[in-house]
């Protein structure tokens, strides 16, 4: 098991980029969720990009963190990177368009 962590850092163009790396999972989740509650109140951006590159495995409870954040940003939330697995299960809930992926 790799152990989660989140860290945000703005880009400079109003948009705020988190960071993401380990499994996202029950355990985890708080830990993205106040990542990103954060990073909305201390930049107040109009995008929030997640990388989601390092997350190996990530369960239905980071699915409902990512569905829930997409509206604490007023549905400007993107996932700029994926592991091939967090891919696949977007893929399979439907969301990829949602947060700006492709197939």
């Amino acid at each position: 098991m790799t152990a989660f962590a989140a860290m945000a850092s703005p880009t400079g163009d109003g948009t705020v980029t988190v960071t993401a790396t380990g499994e996202l999972d029950m355990t985890s989740a708080p830990t993205l969720i106040e990542a990103l509650r954060d990073a909305i109140h201390a930049y107040a951006p109009s995008r929030v990009d997640l990388d989601l590159s390092g997350v190996p495995f990530m369960d239905s409870t980071g699915i409902q963190v990512l569905v829930a954040a997409q509206a604490d940003v007023g549905g400007d939330l993107r996932i700029t990177g994926t592991s091939p697995a967090v891919h696949r299960l977007l893929q399979l809930t439907g969301l990829l368009e949602t947060f700006g992926l492709t197939v």
